[in-house]
């Protein structure tokens, strides 16, 4: 057997394993990181090709995250940050919604933006007004319904539900039905009132690269997938044994039956993301464009360059396109230039665009109907010397998997000590 000297084995080299290691190493614990693939990060992934760096799907860092303002140290991550608000692809134009309590020179199209009333405009306002004064604590442990219960239950004309809300939302949970819970509705959008929507200047896998710093060869290996586990040593598909006093798993799923998880029994929300490039910007403004059609294919574009100059080292621009859903024909090639034609009638130049790479993540977030922000310890605890950590556990973001990774290690370290 392999590290009988070692305090925590940890599974999975993602966000959450990667956070636990540092508490952990911090209180004086020897750990070991065991992670499948040939890279860190989990979901939290970039790649470099073609000269662009390409995120495993398009995804933010919401500064305002207490869990990330706890780990990260957000001057060396580099942070470009995109305006508060949105560009809105209807039939006819394309409009813009800013945030005039923190861009007070977006007011007036804000008020003149053409879908929603007066009234829904000013309902945006209270309501980022009202959440700005309301702990997390107290957003979580709300009464739980749907999301669009919930906007629809606070007045919001359809119109404004369909022409922002739906499409933003859809992004940021990825589903469609905006049946995921009010109460991450309501975390998310205080989190973005509060703080800025940020990528790493070189892309967001520095965010796992700079939780791993400090970390030993010894204490990450990689390309190690584990198959079995029981007790206090795990087996890999390579017949390596490695034992250590607790072990901790931060994958949704258990490598066998053994060992039961407590994530969601729900299919997870998964997406595509279709990379291209373009010798000019079809935008320029650094925000992201929401598709408010329907029976639409795109839901979101964002143009990474514009954003943060790095991504692309060129001279060409980097568009990135979200597509909801497990469809599998969204990852074939003839899905390619429906998109480019779907795209045109507001990027003329769409049909030009270079197709660089698709991504598809059938695993991008947890099912997130139900969520919370402090889980019962049993949770946390799967036997005596086992443990599990995962964002699936509380709710589907950066913050939780940094959450759950900081209180399983506290839980481990406080049966040890």
């Amino acid at each position: 057997m392999i590290g009988d000297e070692t305090d925590v084995l940890i599974v999975g080299a993602g966000i959450a394993g990667l956070t636990a290691a540092k508490v952990l190493k911090a209180a004086g614990k020897t750990i070991k990181i065991l992670e499948a693939t040939a890279s860190i990060g989990g979901r939290v992934k970039t790649d470099e090709q073609d000269g662009f760096l390409l995120d495993h799907g398009f995804q933010v860092l919401l500064t305002a995250y207490p869990e990330a303002k706890r780990f990260l140290d957000y001057e060396a991550l580099d942070l470009r940050k995109f305006d508060p608000g949105a560009l809105i692809l209807t039939e006819k134009r394309v409009s813009q919604i800013g945030d005039p309590l923190r861009q007070p020179s977006t007011l007036w199209k804000t008020l003149f933006f053409p879908a929603g009333t007066l009234a829904d405009k000013v309902k945006i306002l209270a309501l980022k007004l009202r959440l700005s004064g309301k702990s997390i604590d107290s957003v979580f442990s709300e009464h739980e319904t749907t999301t669009l219960s919930y906007l629809k239950n606070k007045g919001f004309s359809d119109q404004i539900i369909s022409f922002f809300f739906r499409p933003f939302m859809t992004g940021i949970f990825l589903e469609n039905e905006l049946n995921t819970s009010s109460r991450m509705f309501e975390f998310v959008f205080k989190m973005f009132s509060e703080g800025d929507t940020v990528i790493p200047a070189r892309g967001m896998g520095m965010i796992p690269k700079q939780l791993a710093e400090g970390l030993t060869a010894d204490e990450l290996e990689l390309n190690q997938n584990v198959s079995f586990v029981e007790n206090n040593f795990v087996t890999t598909t390579t017949g390596s044994i490695y034992y250590a006093k607790n072990i901790l798993l931060t994958a949704a799923k258990s490598p066998n039956k053994l060992i039961p998880l407590n994530g969601s029994s729900k299919k997870p929300n998964s997406v595509v993301c279709i990379y291209f490039a373009s010798a000019k910007p079809p935008f320029t403004e650094p925000l992201i464009a929401l598709n408010t059609l329907s029976n639409k294919l795109v839901n979101n574009v964002a143009i990474m360059d514009q954003i943060s100059p790095a991504y692309s080292s060129t001279g060409q621009s980097l568009i990135s396109v979200t597509l909801i859903g497990d469809d599998e024909a969204n990852t074939s090639p003839e899905i390619i230039p429906k998109v480019l034609d779907e795209l045109k009638q507001w990027y003329p130049g769409s049909p030009t665009w270079k197709h660089i790479k698709t991504y598809f993540i059938p695993y991008a977030l947890p099912n997130d109907e139900h969520v919370c922000n402090d889980p019962e310890p049993s949770t946390l605890r799967i036997s005596e010397n086992c443990f599990c950590c995962g964002d699936y556990l509380l709710n589907g973001s950066i913050n939780a998997a940094m959450k759950s990774g900081r209180l399983t290690a506290e839980a481990i370290i406080k049966t040890m000590n």
